[in-house]
């Protein structure tokens, strides 16, 4: 399932009842992670689009099990009709932080058009007061469909200026996410290039998904860097488990990171080698005994 569609299935499921904790049977096993205080110090944040299918069983237990991996920042993925994965703000903002963890960030959006306009911004009107609830500093879209010409990105670069200066006023920073579709070209402009020169810097930030970015051609390092002022939180991603694929080098991505003044990531797993909670286990591990992590 791609994340549009998951964003879409999220929402039906968020606008029922909210899921018990009766824990999660066969869907994972938690097998202890190995080396946690050589990481003293370190937070680690991580995309819950890492467990999706346990979100969307048993909210609870998997947050309970997300903690006791030992994450401490969360980026949602399960927003829907003013509710997380079922949840008032509130209520899953208390949840989270009774485990020890806080909710920073959320992927939430809509697509766009002339037509519903009205209709667009008054979900995101509701979604961002919803965020805010949470606790989140940021709200990030985190796809949009890629028409055929330069002309029809323009169109989303406006819609997200609107997003972000509506942000602006409630007080939480609004971004774009990227795949790898955004390195390609239009009318002979790298997409994302262009979107990053025709959005307001005061009202939309970037989050890079440093993954798509390698596999969309280019060095993560060099938009980094090339854009420091602008891409402030990063996605740690691999082909499953953080480290283990040996087509990223993630040393000189964090090096980038935390020389542009920044500091947030989220893991994400989209592929599993294991089952999900094992390879979102990894990906904390790697992370806490990896000396360039700080």
């Amino acid at each position: 399932m791609n994340r549009r569609e998951f964003m879409k299935r999220s929402a039906v499921v968020a606008a029922g009842t909210a899921v018990a904790g009766t824990g999660l049977g066969g869907l994972f096993t938690l097998t202890g992670c190995d080396d946690k205080a050589t990481g003293k110090g370190k937070v680690v944040g991580l995309q819950l689009y890492s467990l999706r299918e346990a979100m969307g069983q048993d909210v609870p237990g998997t947050l309970k099990t997300v903690s006791q991996i030992g994450y401490k920042s969360l980026e949602t993925a399960g927003y829907g009709d003013g509710k997380l994965y079922g949840y008032a703000p509130k209520e899953f903002k208390k949840m989270c932080e009774d485990l020890g963890m806080e909710v920073t960030s959320a992927h939430v959006g809509q697509e766009y058009s002339a037509e519903r306009d009205a209709e667009v911004m008054a979900f995101w009107d509701k979604a961002l007061d919803a965020q805010l609830e949470a606790g989140c500093t940021y709200a990030i879209q985190p796809w949009f469909p890629i028409g055929e010409t330069i002309e029809s990105v323009k169109v989303y670069c406006d819609y997200f200026n609107k997003v972000g200066e509506m942000a602006k006023g409630k007080g939480i920073k609004f971004g774009f996410h990227n795949h790898a579709g955004e390195f390609e070209q239009r009318d002979g402009q790298v997409i994302l290039d262009y979107m990053i020169a025709n959005t307001d810097p005061a009202k939309v930030l970037y989050e890079l998904d440093v993954y798509w970015a390698v596999k969309g051609g280019v060095d993560p390092v060099d938009y980094i860097n090339k854009y420091k002022d602008r891409i402030s939180v990063l996605h740690i991603k691999d082909e499953s488990i953080i480290g283990e694929s040996g087509m990223m080098d993630f040393e000189p991505i964090f090096d980038a990171l935390y020389q542009n003044g920044h500091k947030d990531y989220y893991v994400e797993v989209e592929q599993y080698t294991l089952p999900p909670v094992n390879c979102v286990q990894r990906s904390y591990d790697y992370l806490m005994v990896s000396p360039f992590v700080k």
